[in-house]
């Protein structure tokens, strides 16, 4: 099974795991790191470093962030540079989050990040749009 670890700014890592947890159940090998106020990307850096260690079962880690850009995502293409069995995305969302917790088990790591990249995109959309295509 891929182990996911999602880092980003603030409580968001802990407020996806816990919406996600809510609709589809606890889950293994899952971990949110946050950037808080006042951290250095440093510490964040060691926090990263610990949690991949923590979810990888030998199957790689998928590392979902916040924003292109943020410190969260800078610390992640860091380690990605060290060559470390991780993919990563951008753009963390409750569909992306939702479509590879369901579907860790069935494929590897690059074929997950990239489900991770079309369910983020798919989840997005004008409701009241959407709402008027009838």
């Amino acid at each position: 099974m891929v182990g996911i670890v999602i880092t980003a700014h603030g409580p968001l890592p802990s407020a996806l795991i816990e919406t996600a947890e809510m609709i589809v159940g606890k889950q293994e090998s899952l971990m949110g790191v946050s950037l808080m106020p006042g951290e250095s990307p440093e510490e964040l850096y060691a926090k990263v470093k610990v949690a991949i260690q923590s979810v990888n079962r030998g199957s790689g880690v998928l590392l979902l962030t916040d924003l292109i850009g943020g410190s969260p995502c800078n610390t992640i293409a860091s380690i990605l540079a060290e060559g470390i069995d991780c993919q990563a995305v951008t753009g963390v969302n409750i569909p992306m989050l939702l479509d590879v917790l369901l579907t860790r088990g069935t494929g590897d790591i690059h074929s997950l990040a990239e489900t991770a990249v079309q369910s983020g995109g798919t989840g997005i959309l004008n409701v009241g749009a959407f709402l008027k295509e009838d």
